[in-house]
């Protein structure tokens, strides 16, 4: 049975979708707004660092707050408070009266309130679908995220280029609208909540469910690093090779599409295959992401290395896919927003850092030294954490449950 039956998932997906479709409209119309201002550079990375140093800074408040209020309305809360935010961009830059700091105010409100949004999201997928639907549903967010990506970008762009960047915030802030709109529509039953006591008891709690599991612990852990060894060279040093010795942007434009691909293909593999050891394929799967940084390094054609950013991005989302699905099938969904909030967090507190060190440790190091020791980085730590019993050992609970029988209509209409 497709989870697209399931009317309330039906809504989220489409919630999702548009609400993806935005955020990769929004930083191109961003960036130019800040340039056409005449801020430099530096200000359009501090507008974007804004954003996401409130987000790192509040996920968890937003987890506590998802687990302790209906997750729907948390999620509408986060559209409702962005609305807002890109309304009065649009609003200040269309009337002429936007300066660069509050532009950058707003940024960091903005971010703040996708903290909120993002352990909700993650917390209300079981509420929303059977769990032996949870691998589809999860594949068929992984698809809304990579599939809008490379639409919104290019709306983005026309818009900027055709009618500027204040009315292309404010159709971000529609989309914020829409979203809120079709979340309204979910119609679930109420969820058992325990009673709100104390904030920091309850981040306790959260930090109690996020450790005593050690895979989660640890391969957060393990991606975090990996987004700061890994990850965020490649894609700050990926230009400079590009332009200097590959033939310019229209080369990294061809391993970012290779990416896109790939990301979309992962989403789309998730719809089938869940596997048994889901932490095991996840370790296996991003070994190959060092092969893209061993071709960039040795600055291979650029077929080979958009073909290696394909594999990678089909590791990335297919296995973003798989681990989402098993944190909401294993961990008590009372806590999962609180878990998912400590593992949001964890994964992304070094990636500012690995965007801003990239370009000095590489003037240091040797742009080659520095792509040769993230792919040995991520295959040695992979063989590392997958050689601890309790990552490699975790057994799904969803895997062979797609052949089950098939559910009464009335439970999936209600789901």
């Amino acid at each position: 049975m497709s989870v697209l039956r399931v009317r309330n998932f039906r809504y989220l997906f489409a919630a999702r979708t548009i609400s993806f479709f935005g955020t990769n409209l929004a930083p191109i119309a961003v960036a130019f707004a800040v340039l056409g201002l005449g801020g430099s550079a530096t200000q359009v990375g501090l507008a974007f660092a804004a954003w996401t140093l409130a987000q790192i800074s509040t996920l968890l408040i937003g987890g506590v707050v998802a687990d302790r209020l209906p997750r729907r309305l948390v999620m509408i809360g986060s559209d409702a408070a962005n609305l807002c935010v890109r309304l009065l961009m649009g609003a200040l830059l269309v009337s002429g009266h936007a300066v660069i700091w509050e532009l950058i105010v707003l940024q960091a409100v903005g971010g703040a309130a996708v903290a909120f949004y993002s352990p909700a999201s993650v917390g209300i997928v079981p509420e929303t679908v059977p769990t032996p639907l949870l691998q589809q549903a999860n594949s068929f967010m992984s698809i809304a995220r990579y599939a809008a990506f490379p639409v919104g970008a290019a709306a983005g762009g026309a818009l900027v280029a055709t009618i500027g960047p204040g009315y292309a915030l404010l159709l971000d802030g529609a989309t914020y609208g829409t979203s809120a709109l079709l979340l309204a529509m979910i119609s679930l039953p109420p969820r058992a909540t325990a009673a709100a006591t104390n904030f920091v008891r309850e981040l306790r709690e959260g930090w109690q469910a996020f450790t005593e599991h050690t895979w989660v612990w640890l391969l957060t852990f393990w991606i975090s690093l990996y987004f700061l060894i890994t990850y965020a060279p490649f894609f700050v040093l990926g230009p400079y090779v590009a332009k200097h010795s590959l033939g310019g942007a229209s080369a990294w434009a061809i391993v970012l599409t290779g990416e896109g691909i790939g990301s979309l293909a992962g989403g789309l593999a998730g719809l089938r295959f869940m596997p048994r050891r889901p932490m095991l394929v996840i370790g296996a799967f991003f070994t190959v992401t060092a092969l893209q940084c061993v071709l960039l390094a040795l600055e291979a054609p650029v077929a080979a290395i958009g073909a290696s950013a394909l594999l990678a991005g089909f590791a990335f989302s297919y296995g973003t896919v798989v681990w989402d699905t098993t944190l909401q099938s294993l961990v008590p969904r009372e806590k999962l927003s609180r878990v998912s909030g400590y593992n949001w967090m964890g994964a992304m507190i070094f990636l500012p850092a690995g965007y801003a060190i990239a370009g000095p440790v590489a003037n240091a190091i040797g742009v080659s030294t520095s792509l040769w020791i993230g792919a040995a980085w991520i295959v040695l730590s992979t063989i590392a954490v997958l050689s601890v019993p309790a990552v490699r050992n975790v057994r799904s609970v969803v895997a062979g449950r797609e052949n089950a029988p098939p559910l009464d209509e009335a439970v999936v209409q209600e789901a």
